[in-house]
């Protein structure tokens, strides 16, 4: 217990540094006037009718939902009053300790760390599925996760990052040591756009990285991957990225917590049939840059199938892994954690928000053949987006 509330001091401490360096100037509402994040206090004493919704969001390519919630009036259309909140991801823990955000989109395994230390927010759903992977040259030895022991693998982070977090799970299944403090490989830090190089000039063995980073140096350099989570069997079918809210709104305002799911999973799928469209948008609306067309490929490794116990489901699935290699404290009860970790409403089912259309099955994706003949230079500009929610 101790250890959280330092957690929670530091947070709050760093919120005046790491949040301002990572966030816009303000916060941008549905009218875009300028408006200031207010305290928890005030939101739990504003009623469902008053409260403004704080939603966080940066310029992902994968975000799609939360760009589609606003541009195709998804939020509107579910009587949400709300203001958008730009956050860069790296700084997303301290935004939300200070009230700064009340809901958002991300990668589920960055945020479980953080939540083990205090961190108070709830699942509401998953989103998509895919977009990480371990890439090597395609003339490697390298072919299994086994053949990794004794390497060096280029990542964008170490501890929460989403691409060593797969990359330990993988090597942990495969029967290697994998914890922070006793690993089989050697992970290097590098930026993400700088990895495809560092493997290249032979300063790594593999690469690790979250699409479309991943998906343009495959492409570019020819690389090969021992692990694709859009793909394998091992993690085809588990979410990556998940819908949240602070757990002073699941407390306070669940109905605003609905609300904000519904409007998510419904511009989830609106996103998963409308991928050249949506591409168009987040360029003609500035939320991404680069090529539209080539946007739109990029989209199609995300196998978006909106499912309110995704996030639930995926829980069950990485929670264990996190615990046996050490990034998850011992002293955890694995199953206390998983289920006070999501929001679930009773009330509300997958065929209520989405229709009786819904497919629960696999929704196979395939990459556009359209990336085959785009010009080398349309991938330089995407190199530059965040990561899948990063």
């Amino acid at each position: 217990m101790k250890a959280k509330k330092i957690l929670n001091i530091l947070l709050s401490a760093a919120v005046s540094v790491s949040v301002l360096a990572g966030c816009s100037s303000g916060s941008e509402t549905q009218s875009g006037q300028s408006t200031d994040g207010g305290t928890e206090a005030a939101a739990s004493s504003q009623t469902e009718d008053d409260y403004v919704l704080k939603i966080a969001y940066n310029n992902s390519l994968c975000e799609a939902p939360i760009q589609m919630g606003v541009d195709k009036g998804f939020f509107e259309a579910e009587g949400l009053k709300f203001e958008m909140v730009k956050v860069d991801a790296a700084h997303m823990p301290e935004a939300i300790g200070s009230g700064q955000v009340d809901a958002g989109f991300g990668l589920l395994g960055k945020y479980l760390q953080p939540m083990d230390n205090g961190l108070d927010i709830k699942i509401t759903s998953g989103i998509h599925t895919g977009c990480t992977k371990v890439l090597v040259p395609a003339d490697s030895d390298i072919k299994t996760v086994e053949d990794l022991k004794g390497k060096r693998v280029g990542t964008t982070g170490l501890g929460a990052a989403a691409p060593t977090i797969i990359t330990r799970r993988s090597l942990y299944h495969a029967g290697l040591k994998a914890g922070a403090d006793d690993c089989d490989v050697e992970f290097v830090v590098f930026g993400a756009s700088d990895l495809a190089q560092a493997l290249e000039n032979g300063a790594v063995d593999a690469i690790a990285n979250g699409d479309p980073q991943a998906s343009i140096a495959q492409k570019e350099y020819n690389l090969r991957p021992i692990i694709d989570t859009a793909t394998d069997d091992e993690y085809k079918d588990e979410y990556c990225c998940i819908s949240f809210v602070t757990g002073d709104i699941a407390k306070n305002h669940p109905e605003i917590a609905k609300k904000f799911t519904t409007a998510v999973m419904k511009a989830s799928q609106y996103v998963e049939n409308n991928k050249q469209e949506v591409a168009q948008i987040q360029v003609d609306n500035e939320w991404v840059s680069g090529d539209p067309e080539f946007n739109a490929s990029v989209l199609e490794n995300y196998n978006y199938k909106p499912d309110l116990d995704g996030g639930y489901n995926a829980l069950k699935i990485t929670v264990p892994d996190l615990q046996a290699i050490g990034l998850i404290s011992a002293d955890t009860n694995a199953d206390e954690f998983i289920e006070n970790s999501v929001l679930r409403f009773d009330d509300l089912t997958n065929e209520d928000i989405l229709g009786s259309g819904t497919d629960d099955t696999e929704q196979e994706t395939q990459q556009s053949a359209k990336a085959d003949t785009m010009a080398p230079n349309a991938y330089v500009s995407l190199y530059n987006l965040p990561d899948c929610c990063n």
